[in-house]
C-alpha cells in the first residue's frame, strides 16, 4: 500500500469514527513518507503537533496498524523542519588516547575552561542541597492534619489546553481543541451560510457590547450537512472573546464529550463538580447535538442545563446535521428548546464561494494556482468545503513529492479518484431521479406523485435517500424537489432505505447499480 492509499483510508476512517477530527486531519496534517516501519506527517501549525503526540498519537497508530495489517510508528514532523535540511554536525578533532586503556566504551571528560580552577566543593554554594543534620521529628501533637473540608477543588482547564495530565487510572476530561486559524476572518461567507455567519459574529460581540444582547438568538442552533463550516464558527466564537474579552468562561465540547463526561461523573459520583463546570458559563458551545437522542441521562442533564443557563441569559450555541424536530428520538421540550432561539442553516457552497476558498488557500500557502484549475476543481466538487479542502491539500501535496507544478492536466490526474476524468452530466436532484426511474422503469411524472403503489414507493424512496447522500441537500430542499408537504417523509424514507440497505442484500444491489449509472455519467 503506497502512502497516499493509505492516507485516504484513514482520513475515511476518522471520518466514520472520530468526525469531529476529520476536518483538523484532512486539511492540517500531511502525509509525507511510508516506510515499512514509520508514516511520517507532520501538522501545519506547531500546536497541533502537541496535541496529537498526547491526544490521538497512539489511536493513529491503532488505526495504520489494522489497516495494512503490521505494526506501523507515527513520527511527527514539526512544520518547521518539513523545508530545511537538518545541520550537519561538525567536524569534532578525536580525544588523544591516555596511555592505558582501561574501558574503551568509557565517555572522556570534557575539559574545563582554561584560567579556570575546580572547585573542592561537590556543589556550587548556589545549588547545594540544605542541611538536614539538625532536623529533630515532630511529635503527634505537634502535626497539623489538613481539614477534610479543604479538599481540592475540580481543575478547569484552560479552553485553549490541548494536552491532558491526567494521572493513571482517573479521566481528565478537556475541551475540545480550538484550532485558532479558524476565526470570522478566515470563514468565506456568502449566500449558502450568510444567516449563520452573522448569528454566530452577533452572538461573539455580545461578549464585549453585553447590552446589545439579542435573547431571541439565544440559543443559536446552526444546522447543515457535514463539511460545510459549523464547526468553524464554533472556534471563531471561541476564539473571538478569547481575544477581546478572555476574562469570560467558555466551554467548547462535542456532544460525545459531554455524555462521556456525564457517564463517568454518574459512575464516580461526582455530579456536583460536573453540573458546576457546565452551569456556570459565560458561552457553552456543544457540537453535533443529534447523538443527543439516545440516552435518557444524557437527555435530563442537557434539559437541566439548558434551563439554568437560559434563564441566567448565558449564551447556548450548537451545531447539528439537521434542524431540531429531525433529530430522532429527541423529546419535544429538547425540541422547544432547541428552536426557542435562532435556527440558522448552512447549505452547500455554490461556485463562486468555492472558488474564493481555493484562491485563498492558495493565497495563504504562497503557492500559484491558475485559473482554470480553480474553476476544474470548484465547478466540480462544490457540496462540501471540507471535501474541497482535501482536494486542494491532495494536489497541493502530490505537486510538492512529485516536485512538479500544478497544471490542469496535472489536476486532473492528481483528483481522479475524486473527479472522474469522463466526467460529464452534472450530478443533479433531476439527474438522479431521472436515473432512479430508468433503473425501475417509471415514469418520473409518477415517482413525483402522490402515488402508494409499491412499485412506486420503493424508487421514490431510494431517489430521496442517494440525493441526501450524493448532493447532501437539506431535507426541506428535497421535500420541494421532491413534492412532498412535509420534509419528515424525506427523513423516514432515508432512514428505511437505511436500515433496507444493511437488511436486504437486493437494496444493496440496486444501490450500487445506481451509483455506477451515477458515476458513468
Amino acid at each position: 500500500m503506497d502512502l497516499f492509499s493509505l492516507w485516504d483510508k484513514i482520513l475515511k476512517y476518522i471520518a466514520q469514527n472520530n468526525q469531529q477530527y476529520y476536518e483538523m486531519f484532512s486539511s492540517k496534517v500531511f502525509p509525507i513518507s511510508l516506510s515499512e516501519t514509520t508514516l511520517v506527517i507532520s501538522p501545519s501549525s506547531s500546536y497541533l503537533v502537541l496535541w496529537i503526540k498526547n491526544v490521538y498519537k497512539k489511536e493513529l497508530e491503532k488505526i495504520i496498524s489494522q489497516l495494512v495489517g503490521r505494526k506501523i510508528q507515527v513520527e511527527i514532523m514539526e512544520p518547521d523542519s518539513q523545508e530545511a535540511e537538518p545541520p550537519m554536525p561538525a567536524a569534532v578533532p578525536p580525544a588523544p588516547f591516555p596511555e592505558e586503556e582501561t574501558a574503551s566504551s568509557a565517555p572522556i571528560p570534557a575539559p574545563l575552561p582554561e584560567k579556570e580552577e575546580p572547585s573542592s566543593e561537590p556543589f556550587p554554594e548556589e545549588v547545594a542541597p540544605p542541611d538536614f543534620s539538625n532536623l529533630t521529628p515532630k511529635t503527634a501533637d505537634q502535626v497539623t492534619l489538613p481539614d477534610i473540608r479543604n479538599y481540592e477543588e475540580y481543575h478547569e482547564p484552560s479552553l485553549f489546553d490541548t494536552a491532558g495530565t491526567s494521572g493513571e487510572g482517573k479521566k481528565n476530561f478537556q475541551p475540545n481543541p480550538v484550532n485558532e486559524e479558524y476565526t470570522f476572518e478566515t470563514f468565506v461567507h456568502g449566500n449558502c451560510n450568510e444567516i449563520a455567519y452573522q448569528a454566530a459574529y452577533a452572538v461573539a460581540q455580545t461578549a464585549t457590547n453585553p447590552n446589545q444582547a439579542d435573547q431571541k438568538m439565544n440559543p443559536l442552533f446552526i444546522y447543515g450537512p457535514s463539511g460545510l463550516g459549523k464547526t468553524h464558527l464554533l472556534h471563531a466564537i471561541c476564539n473571538y472573546i478569547h481575544k477581546y474579552k478572555p476574562s469570560l468562561s467558555v466551554l467548547f465540547v462535542s456532544s460525545e464529550t459531554f455524555t462521556n463526561e456525564l457517564i463517568d461523573a454518574i459512575q464516580n459520583h461526582t455530579m456536583p463538580k460536573f453540573r458546576a463546570k457546565y452551569r456556570n458559563l459565560d458561552f457553552l458551545l456543544i457540537d453535533d447535538v443529534q447523538f443527543f437522542g439516545s440516552r435518557d441521562s444524557t437527555k435530563m442533564e442537557i434539559f437541566n442545563t439548558f434551563n439554568e443557563l437560559f434563564d441566567k441569559k448565558k449564551y447556548i450555541i450548537m451545531t447539528s446535521d439537521r434542524t431540531p424536530s429531525d433529530i430522532e428520538k429527541l423529546e419535544d421540550r429538547l425540541q422547544s428548546r432547541f428552536s426557542s432561539g435562532l435556527v440558522a442553516p448552512i447549505s452547500p457552497p455554490d461556485y463562486e464561494i468555492c472558488c474564493i476558498i481555493l484562491q485563498k488557500r492558495a493565497e495563504k500557502m504562497g503557492i500559484t494556482l491558475p485559473k482554470d484549475v480553480v474553476d476544474y476543481i470548484a465547478s466540480h466538487i462544490n457540496t462540501n468545503v471540507r471535501e474541497l479542502e482535501g482536494a486542494f491539500n491532495k494536489l497541493v501535496t502530490f505537486s510538492h513529492i512529485k516536485k512538479e507544478p500544478i497544471t490542469l492536466p496535472f489536476a486532473r490526474e492528481a483528483l481522479k479518484d475524486q473527479i472522474p476524468i469522463e466526467s460529464g452530466q452534472e450530478l443533479t436532484v433531476d439527474f438522479i431521479i431521472d436515473t432512479v426511474c430508468k433503473y425501475y422503469g417509471v415514469k418520473k411524472e409518477k415517482l413525483l406523485g402522490n402515488g402508494r403503489p409499491k412499485k412506486i414507493v420503493i424508487p421514490r424512496q431510494i431517489a430521496m435517500y442517494l440525493c441526501r447522500n450524493e448532493l447532501h441537500e437539506s431535507y426541506p430542499t428535497l421535500r420541494d424537489c421532491f413534492k412532498r408537504k412535509d420534509h419528515s417523509t424525506v427523513l423516514y424514507a432515508c432512514e428505511r432505505v437505511e436500515n433496507d440497505i444493511a437488511k436486504d442484500p437486493q437494496t444493496r444491489a440496486s444501490i450500487e447499480a445506481i451509483r455506477k449509472m451515477l458515476k458513468s455519467r
